[in-house]
């Protein structure tokens, strides 16, 4: 079958006017931000309204991926909803949060409440290395976090907890193999931490190094080494020595994802157990103690690395867990916190009429903070960036060791490898674990270029998985050493791997696999193109060398519409042969089966390390061609009405572009003689932002027949009303959809 030529993404560019544009786009910013209102960061609540039913939790999703370890339980999902405050989506980060949710804190009507009881919990989850302050990035640092914490103990009896994802994350943690992440938790005073599946990311020795160099406990009741637990399940926590009743117990609780979230190799013999199982073991195994030794323990603290994603198997989340936990017999009349992590979430929540859930959401953006009396829980939430600056001083002691670590780091990492970055490279989470961007683009061809003379056989493809690239490359600014580790730091190498077409064809099923994102009417949440969005992974596969086109809206293993692969030889695509041999690199975490990708292990040969390549590339690559951040151009979200339009149109009734050559505006000329975009339709996505999807009158009727979708866009206006200005966008969303991001035609020879 012939396929439709298609244009590049930059050429929509050409189309629009920036004069004409640039005043409508301006207004209709203003009149969207003139609707918004600052949030409160407080909501009170009597008991009652604490208590009362929610429609909105995020355990709701069975669709996720099958559980990697038999479960020795079996739980369902969660028949009665707990009370929420602060609900953001499971996959939003913390920065992306604070600024969108209504409450971070909610306080039960205390008027019954004594001082002389009162003890406050504050508490941390990933982290992930931000131990300096960074007030760009809302980060809140370890100096100031001290300042919270001191500040707190001289008041009143106050506990300090960590949820996991702590050592491992920014190159000045990193460099250190989280040794000085370890020593600047040892001077804030910690109580007791649980361990995250990026513990692990140092390798198993070095984590058993760093939990005798931390002088509080580090627990996990469900990770096993050859059969044996890793460290201790719980510890009790007493502050009163010598006073009964006012002990706490901890339990530590590690998501099984760790299994694929982690480099295989650091975790040689290690099994993660079912999370509510192994927590209800330690609960009766306490309890069974206490009661032979005359003791009544009433609070409960589980310090949960589960998180409440949607891509995670409902019976592994932590929001599963506290349901659970709502409901044990044992708990029956105890206080029960729930501290968790893993999903980056700010999020608190109240299940039955013992169990408080509270996560931070990630980079210590925010300090958790659950203060409770002998009678009941007096206030759940987060202290937040602003807040913590406004009402509390920086340690200086712990200042002073900070600045420390960093003039050491600098020194090690300030070696310039580009005078300057001319874009933005995006590592948000919401761009490399959910569809295509610029900075996958560059690393995966980084990859690929360094694939075509590094190994025995030139490199057909490159993929790289979006969870590994954990920092954003800022325009206009110099690239050093250290930026690059930051952005890739975990300190992977390059692996070629000789894989069949069909091992190929399941890793982008796999890729491609979440589920859709939904606002909070549960209504999709859409991309540019009018597609509905994946819901973050970390296996979400940035690639060079292949053209993807993929269906959101169809079911999971139906989504691929079809995939062309790179002759290395020749330097045309060809259509994925099933039963053809190729060589594809990746990153040795998955070409170790990393992330689910199983289907990756075929014979391979290894290279150096991701860095030092990606840092050769960028010194010698054109990075103005990069300056789309999603430019839909290799992996591509395209209606399968669209698609099915595009492969029938016939060769000759279309101008043949190079897709692998420079586009003039000659070129757009030529192609706008046959292609004229006549409908075009206003997309808006829940968080506000406008999008233009233009389509033609041979599109249309090609397609109206298949679906009756893009017969339901609206005319173009005439030139010069407000909504025309979207429709000459349109025009050039257009050339978006079915730019050189997009198919070229004819099958290459073979």
């Amino acid at each position: 079958m012939k396929k439709k030529t298609v244009v590049a993404t930059t050429l929509s560019t050409l189309l629009v006017s920036t004069a004409i544009l640039a005043n409508a786009v301006q207004a209709d910013e203003v009149e969207t931000n003139a609707n918004a209102t600052t949030p409160s960061t407080e909501v009170v609540a009597t008991p009652a309204t604490t208590n009362a039913a929610s429609t909105a939790d995020s355990t709701a999703s069975s669709e996720s991926a099958a559980p990697l370890v038999s479960a020795t339980s079996t739980l369902a999902t969660p028949t009665s909803e707990p009370s929420v405050s602060a609900v953001p989506s499971a996959s939003e980060t913390a920065t992306s949060t604070a600024a969108a949710t209504p409450a971070t804190e909610t306080v039960t009507n205390a008027s019954t409440s004594t001082n002389n009881d009162t003890v406050t919990v504050l508490h941390t989850n990933d982290v992930h290395g931000r131990m300096v302050e960074d007030d760009r990035n809302g980060v809140i640092g370890d100096a100031l976090l001290s300042g919270i914490v001191n500040d707190y103990r001289s008041k009143g009896t106050t506990l300090v907890f960590d949820s996991g994802d702590s050592f491992q994350g920014l190159p000045i943690s990193n460099s250190s193999k989280g040794e000085d992440m370890a020593t600047v938790m040892n001077a804030v005073g910690y109580d007791a931490m649980t361990v995250g599946n990026h513990e692990f990311d140092f390798g198993l020795d070095q984590l058993r190094r760093l939990s005798k160099q931390i002088n509080f406990p580090i627990i996990t009741s469900n990770v096993y080494v050859n059969g044996v637990r890793l460290f201790q399940p719980s510890t009790i926590v007493d502050k009163t020595p010598g006073v009964d009743g006012d002990e706490v117990v901890v339990i530590g609780v590690t998501t099984p994802e760790t299994a694929t979230k982690t480099h295989p190799r650091n975790i040689v013999g290690v099994t993660f157990k079912d999370p509510i199982s192994e927590v209800e073991a330690v609960i009766d195994q306490v309890e069974s103690n206490a009661r032979a030794e005359g003791k009544d323990y009433k609070t409960y603290i589980v310090l949960a690395h589960l998180g409440i994603d949607t891509t995670t198997p409902v019976e592994w989340r932590g929001s599963t867990l506290a349901e659970a936990l709502s409901n044990y017999a044992p708990l029956k009349g105890k206080r029960v916190l729930v501290l968790d992590g893993h999903s980056h979430t700010l999020h608190t929540a109240t299940y039955g009429d013992n169990v408080t859930y509270n996560q931070t959401g990630s980079y210590l953006n925010n300090v958790g903070r659950i203060v409770y009396n002998s009678d009941r829980i007096l206030s759940h939430g987060v202290i937040t960036h602003d807040e913590a600056k406004k009402n509390y001083q920086v340690n200086p002691t712990l200042k002073a060791m900070l600045d420390d670590i960093q003039a050491k780091y600098k020194a090690d990492s300030s070696k310039v490898v580009i005078e300057n970055s001319p874009v933005k490279l995006s590592g948000d989470r919401m761009d490399v674990r959910v569809r295509e961007t610029n900075l996958g683009n560059v690393v995966a061809d980084a990859l690929l270029d360094y694939g075509q003379s590094g190994f025995s056989h030139k490199s057909n493809l490159a993929v790289t998985n979006g969870g590994g690239l954990r920092e954003t490359i800022a325009k206009d600014k110099p690239v050093t050493k250290g930026d690059i580790i930051a952005v890739l730091p975990f300190g992977n190498s390059v692996a070629q791997i000789q894989v069949t077409g069909q091992n190929i064809y399941d890793m982008f099923v796999k890729s491609l696999g979440s589920i859709l994102q939904v606002d909070e009417s549960g209504k999709n949440v859409l991309d540019e193109n009018g597609q509905p969005l994946l819901e973050p992974s970390g296996g979400f596969l940035q690639e060079a060398g292949a053209r993807v086109y993929y269906d959101t809206t169809l079911p999971t293993e139906k989504r691929i519409l079809s995939i062309d692969i790179l002759d290395p030889e020749t330097k045309a695509y060809k259509p994925l042969d099933k039963t053809e041999t190729y060589y594809l690199v990746t990153n040795d975490f998955l070409a170790a089966g990393g992330d689910g990708y199983t289907m990756l292990g075929g014979p391979r040969e290894e290279g150096p390390s991701m860095d030092s390549i990606f840092a050769d590339y960028l010194a010698s690559a054109d990075l103005s061609k990069y300056a789309v951040i999603n430019p839909n151009s290799r992996t591509i979200s395209i209606s399968s009405a669209n698609y099915a339009a595009l492969t029938k149109k016939d060769e000759a009734e279309q101008p043949t572009l190079n897709p692998l050559s420079s586009v003039t505006p000659s070129d757009v000329a030529k192609e706008l003689t046959t292609t004229k975009p006549v409908v075009s339709k206003v997309v808006t996505t829940p968080n506000g932002k406008v999008f233009f999807v233009s389509t033609t009158n041979e599109a249309l009727k090609e397609t109206e027949k298949v679906t009756e979708a893009s017969a339901q866009g609206e005319v173009l206006p005439t030139t010069g009303d407000k909504s025309s200005h979207a429709g000459l966008l349109g025009l050039g969303m257009l050339l978006t959809i079915f730019g050189l991001s997009g198919k070229h035609r004819g099958k290459a020879k073979n």
